[in-house]
C-alpha cells in the first residue's frame, strides 16, 4: 500500500485535485481543499447560473484530468461521480476520490447494506457491465470511467441528476440498476 500511497502523492495536474496523504485508523484522506464545493452541489444550486460555455469547460476539465488519470499508473478512476468532481476557487473542476480503493471499498460496505437507498443510488453512475460483475475491479476500468463521464454530461446538460428521464418518470436508482 505504501507504492500506492507514493503514486498518489506524485500525481499533479492541474484538473486532478492533490493529495497529501492518509491515515487509515480511522480513515482518512487529506487532500487539495476546492472551496466551491463538488460538482454535484453546484449542478442542485439553482440560484447558480451556468451558461453553455461554463458547462462546456466543466466537461473539458473532466475530459483533461481522465486523460491525464488514465495515463498515469492509477490506470482509471473506478468511482467517478458528479460528488467527487470538485470546484475550486477558480471555477476549475478538479478529479478526487481516485486510487486507494481498497481503503474507500471497506468504508463504503460497511457504511450501507445492500436493501439501502444510498448503496443504489451510489451505483447510478457504475457501468452496466461492471453491475453485472460478482467481484467488479475495485479500481474499476477505464471503459467504465467513460460511461461515468457520460452520466455526468447528462447531468450537466440537464442540471436534473443522473437518470432524468421526465418529469412522468419515476423509477428508484435499485430499479435503474437491476434494468
Amino acid at each position: 500500500m505504501v507504492i500506492c500511497y507514493l503514486q498518489m502523492k506524485d500525481l499533479h495536474h492541474d484538473h486532478l485535485a492533490r493529495f497529501y496523504g492518509a491515515c487509515t485508523d480511522p480513515c482518512c484522506l487529506l487532500i487539495e481543499y476546492c472551496p466551491k464545493g463538488s460538482l454535484q452541489d453546484i449542478l442542485e444550486n439553482e440560484q447558480i447560473k451556468l451558461d453553455w460555455m461554463f458547462r462546456y469547460s466543466l466537461m473539458h476539465d473532466i475530459v483533461k484530468g481522465m486523460c491525464y488519470l488514465h495515463g498515469s499508473e492509477i490506470k482509471s478512476h473506478g468511482g467517478l461521480k458528479s460528488s467527487n468532481c470538485v470546484v475550486d476557487s477558480r471555477f476549475v473542476l478538479k478529479i478526487t476520490d481516485f486510487g486507494l480503493r481498497n481503503l474507500r471499498n471497506d468504508s463504503e460496505n460497511s457504511s450501507n447494506g445492500t436493501d439501502s437507498y444510498a448503496y443504489w443510488r451510489r451505483l447510478l453512475w457504475t457501468a452496466p457491465e461492471l453491475l453485472r460483475i460478482t467481484n467488479p475491479p475495485p479500481e474499476g476500468t477505464q471503459k467504465g470511467d467513460v460511461y461515468s463521464f457520460a452520466i455526468i454530461v447528462h447531468e450537466i446538460v440537464t442540471r436534473q441528476g443522473p437518470f432524468f428521464l421526465g418529469e412522468n418518470f419515476d423509477l428508484s436508482p435499485r430499479d435503474l440498476c437491476l434494468s
